[in-house]
């Protein structure tokens, strides 16, 4: 018994040439979003990385003049501050919080000279410490509170510092931060 086989070659000729192309163009396009997901998550990366750089030396510019106002209020000398430029009263009237009307700004460059920052600070006032002068007991009282010199302290201080820091090769970069900060005195 003999089978006659019938030739479907004609029938199907290119289809595998077809599915070798379909493959091909898939594996392209998966390809091509892959470089594009990752070119753009490395640009996104590289941007992040500045604007958090700027916004951390913005912080660093507001614990910085923190520290110079700790180190005025307890006598300490203060050298290599950078600039202190005061508008209208003094360094002096400011930290002690008697003058409330001026600003002072101190300018600096961070240690590897890529930032500039200035921050101003402006004395919003003073309060008493609640249970000082015998009435109210419920904190402390001012002399196991701690702060200022000699351990007693009587009042809080309040300052608004303002620090913004500018990338030293091109202005675009700015990074700014806003605090209140109070101190025991």
């Amino acid at each position: 018994m003999a089978k006659n086989r019938a030739d479907n070659n004609s029938k199907e000729s290119g289809i595998a040439l077809v599915t070798a192309l379909v493959i091909t163009v898939v594996v392209l396009m998966l390809i091509s979003s892959l470089t594009y997901l990752f070119t753009k998550g490395f640009q996104t990366n590289i941007i992040n990385r500045q604007f958090s750089t700027v916004y951390e030396a913005a912080n660093g510019g507001v614990e910085y003049s923190t520290g110079v106002l700790n180190s005025y209020l307890v006598g300490t000398t203060l050298t290599n501050i950078g600039t202190i430029t005061v508008t209208g009263g003094t360094f002096d009237g400011i930290a002690t919080c008697t003058d409330q009307a001026n600003t002072a700004t101190i300018t600096a460059r961070t240690a590897d000279g890529t930032y500039t920052i200035a921050t101003t600070i402006t004395c919003l006032g003073s309060k008493a410490i609640p249970g000082y002068g015998g009435a109210l007991k419920f904190p402390p009282p001012p002399a196991m509170a701690g702060g200022g010199i000699g351990g007693g302290a009587t009042k809080y201080i309040f300052y608004s510092i303002i620090s913004q820091a500018t990338e030293t090769t091109g202005s675009t970069n700015i990074g700014r931060t806003e605090a209140i900060y109070r101190v025991i005195q």
